[in-house]
């Protein structure tokens, strides 16, 4: 017998249309873009890790500023850092990362606009040009609910800074001293910033949107009280098999005296037996079979690449399973009739035929099994 959790996801699977590839989960698209930004966020440093040794490389021959030298090995210590320590981080770290780089570059941006000498502002200039509108769109699938407030204070900082450089005489003579680069850079990175979070937005909709989908999916196949398959999955199923060439069985299968049960017992004693069940047939079939509720207290197995003799096998199992593991709420027993199939029959006169071992095997006494 298989475990409670491999039942459960049996029955998951037959209600998803009966295929054995495990459906997509709709509510993991968030954590896929998470997962993804990470990607980008870890390929992101590494090109700025390897550009900063550039620099670096290029100062042994001479070429560059001491600052920018300086700056550009502090860059590629941080870069190092961080992608010697990425393997153990997780989704938490890695948000974190983002934001200390943005934090970073800010700082950078600061240094090249207020303090620098002017020869070395404009690569601190590019450089914040060129990654913070990247860090921002990772920022974004990282930090969804708080993208736009966190792209917006980066374009309004980074504006502000640039307003406030552009007053530096020394940054004339490279055309930054008008205030309107800065108004330009704000307006920009916030628009950006903006786009980006009704973008997120989008997606977030559409996931939850999808999610409502797939319970309502769930809900139109899925039987209520015992939590497998409906009479429209196996049905589904029954004609996919029909069309096909396999081979597979159908099992009726009736709860012996269910009225009697109800009627000097309780309704609420019924449903547990209901559930009962359900939880005995699914434990005991293969994760490609199908197990649901035919309707009442009938249930249909349909096992799937069986003959006949396995089929009938399978169903004494199954006849034996119930009549021992319903001790615990209401000692019970079940009745099934069996047919296999044949290339060329139709589901109306197999589930006619699985009815007919069904009435043979109730009138022969109960609690067992006929095969036709």
């Amino acid at each position: 017998m298989v475990s409670k959790e491999a039942a459960t996801e049996r029955s998951q699977i037959a209600i998803k249309g009966g295929s054995s590839e495990p459906m997509p989960d709709v509510a993991s698209l968030a954590q896929f873009d998470q997962q993804s930004a990470s990607r980008m966020l870890r390929r992101l440093l590494v090109f700025a890790w390897a550009l900063a040794g550039a620099v670096v490389a290029s100062a042994l021959f001479g070429l560059g500023s001491p600052l920018s030298n300086a700056l550009a090995l502090l860059w590629f210590v941080i870069l190092s850092l961080f992608l010697l320590v990425w393997p153990k981080m997780n989704i938490f770290w890695h948000r974190s990362v983002a934001l200390a780089l943005l934090v970073l570059l800010i700082l950078r941006w600061s240094l090249s606009w207020l303090i620098v000498p002017p020869a070395d502002a404009m690569m601190g200039i590019l450089l914040g040009l060129l990654y913070t509108p990247i860090l921002v769109m990772v920022t974004t699938l990282l930090w969804t609910r708080y993208s736009l407030a966190i792209g917006v204070t980066t374009g309004l900082l980074m504006g502000a800074i640039a307003i406030i450089g552009s007053r530096r005489e020394g940054l004339s003579d490279a055309y930054l001293n008008d205030w309107r680069l800065g108004l330009m850079v704000a307006c920009g990175y916030s628009l950006f910033a903006w786009l980006l979070s009704i973008w997120a937005g989008e997606r977030a909709e559409l996931q939850h949107t999808a999610e409502r989908i797939e319970r309502l999916r769930e809900a139109a196949n899925t039987d209520t009280l015992t939590g497998i398959a409906n009479r429209r999955v196996a049905e589904h199923r029954l004609h996919a098999f029909a069309a096909g060439q396999r081979r597979y069985a159908i099992m009726m299968i009736d709860i012996d005296h269910f009225k009697l049960i109800n009627d000097h017992h309780g309704h609420d004693t019924g449903d547990r037996i209901l559930q009962r069940v359900a939880e005995v047939l699914t434990s005991r079939m293969r994760p490609q079979d199908t197990v649901a509720r035919w309707g009442g207290e009938e249930f249909l197995v349909i096992a799937e690449s069986v003959t006949r003799d396995e089929a009938a096998m399978i169903a004494e199992s199954l006849r034996s399973l119930v009549e021992r593991d319903t001790q615990e709420v209401l000692a019970t027993t079940i009745s099934i009739g069996v047919v296999h199939s044949h290339v060329g029959r139709r589901t109306e006169q197999m589930l006619k035929r699985a009815d007919e071992a069904l009435y043979a095997a109730k009138n022969s006494g109960r609690n067992q099994v006929i095969t036709l």
